[in-house]
């Protein structure tokens, strides 16, 4: 279908076009990619890369929670007791300093083990409608047919700001105001192809499903392959207050080495981690 010309296109039809053409990408029954996490943790550069693999057709995400980096230099193994002392000192009044004794604490990824998928659309995809279909036996998956979905029940009044280039590619640039539920519904700006209405960018309030992260902006960068919205990029330029006492700066979330699952058996067993006392998942609502 030719797309309309943009003066006959206003702000929410780009919008509707937009949902649609997320909802009816088909994606491959399995995606295999890598996480590659990195900022400043504190003062000091950290990056992070974890081997994952998702299944569209049902949204389970598989990921090896040890980084690369972590298996090239662990952790020394801890030995004895892990304890500290208290020293006081009195001169007109007391205080109570504490020094840790034994072995350091265990390593802290930078912002939570990332339980995440480059397939996540940040509520464009309409809900109800299957994204993947899984082959049976050797045979291939068939896909559906699947009509132009829209809606009237408004999340956002939308406005069209204009037309830019991003990285060569002519878009419109929407600008969004959630109408109802803000925390559910982050998106403030969208960058769109005039083509084929795909997303290329985005602004969003928050991300993840934890504090502080969920209460800062985010920018969002997609890559389009073969007709294929994938997330390719999530950063924030703002402070993370995390718990015991650290500061992460610039927390950038990159997709890599993004592909259908080939032949080869992976040689690092994947697995769906669970959050515990002293690990931190890095999830989407």
């Amino acid at each position: 279908m030719v797309p309309a010309p943009p003066q006959a296109l206003d702000a929410w039809s780009i919008f509707v076009r937009t949902r649609s053409a997320v909802t009816s990408v088909r994606y491959p029954w399995r995606v295999d990619y890598t996480i590659a996490v990195s900022g400043l943790d504190g003062e000091k550069p950290v990056s992070d890369h974890y081997r994952a693999s998702c299944d569209p057709s049902d949204g389970a995400i598989k990921l090896f929670p040890i980084s690369d980096e972590q298996l090239e230099a662990p952790p020394p193994v801890p030995h004895g007791f892990n304890f500290s002392f208290t020293v006081g000192i009195c001169f007109l009044y007391c205080a109570g300093f504490s020094i840790p004794v034994g072995h350091p604490a265990p390593y802290q990824d930078l912002i939570g083990e990332p339980l995440i998928a480059p397939t996540y659309m940040f509520g464009l995809r309409y809900t109800g409608v299957p994204y993947s279909v899984k082959p049976v036996g050797n045979e291939p998956a068939t896909l559906p047919v699947i009509a132009t979905v829209s809606t009237n029940n408004r999340d956002y009044d939308v406005t069209l700001i204009g037309t830019d280039v991003l990285d060569g590619i002519q878009v419109y640039d929407l600008r969004l105001r959630p109408l109802r539920k803000p925390k559910d519904n982050r998106l403030r700006e969208l960058w769109v192809g005039t083509s084929d209405y795909l997303p290329r960018k985005a602004t969003i309030s928050g991300n993840f499903t934890t504090a502080p992260l969920v209460d800062v902006p985010w920018t969002i960068d997609f890559a389009v392959v073969n007709g294929t919205p994938f997330v390719s990029r999530e950063s924030t330029d703002r402070t993370l207050y995390l718990a015991h006492r650290r500061v992460v700066h610039d927390a950038v979330v990159a997709f890599e080495n993004i592909g259908e699952p080939g032949t080869s058996i992976y040689d690092r067993p994947l697995l769906t981690p669970q959050e515990t006392e002293s690990t931190t998942l890095l999830s989407e609502p």
